[in-house]
C-alpha cells in the first residue's frame, strides 16, 4: 500500500519486532564471551573487564551491567561465574533500597487543635 498515509499499528508493532535484539550480546559473541569468562575467572571484576575492552579498542564491547547481567542469569549461573566475584553472592543485591517513611505529624499540631483567638487574626503572626 504505498499511496497510503498514516500511522498503522500493526505495520509498527511489526518494525518494533523486526528491530528488537533476540538474543543478548554475551549470547551473539562467543569470543566475547568466552574472554570474558577468563578473566572473570582470573580475579577481575567487571567494571575492570569493561573498562580494559574500551581501552584496547576492542570491536564489541559490553559494559559492567551488560556482564553483571550475564553472570546472574539463567546461563551464568550454570558456569558458576558468581562465585568469582568479589562478593560471591548468588543473586544481586538492589541497587537502592527503599526510602524511608517520613514522619507523620503528631496529631496535637492538627489545625483543628489550634486556639480560637488565633482564627479571629488579632496579634501579627496569627
Amino acid at each position: 500500500m504505498p499511496k497510503v498515509v498514516g500511522y498503522f499499528g500493526v505495520g509498527a508493532s511489526m518494525k518494533a519486532l523486526s528491530r528488537r535484539q533476540k538474543d543478548r550480546k554475551l549470547m551473539r559473541h562467543p569470543q566475547l564471551r568466552e574472554s570474558i569468562f577468563e578473566r572473570i575467572k582470573d580475579g577481575w571484576t567487571p567494571e575492570q573487564i569493561a573498562g580494559s575492552l574500551i581501552y584496547e579498542n576492542a570491536s564489541v564491547r559490553v559494559c559492567q551491567e551488560t556482564i553483571y547481567r550475564y553472570v546472574y542469569s539463567a546461563e551464568g549461573m550454570m558456569d558458576d561465574l558468581w562465585w568469582y566475584l568479589p562478593e560471591h553472592r548468588r543473586k544481586r543485591r538492589p541497587r537502592n533500597g527503599r526510602l524511608p517513611k517520613k514522619p507523620e505529624p503528631h496529631p496535637a499540631l492538627s489545625i483543628a487543635n489550634r486556639p480560637e483567638i488565633i482564627g479571629k487574626r488579632i496579634r501579627f503572626r496569627h
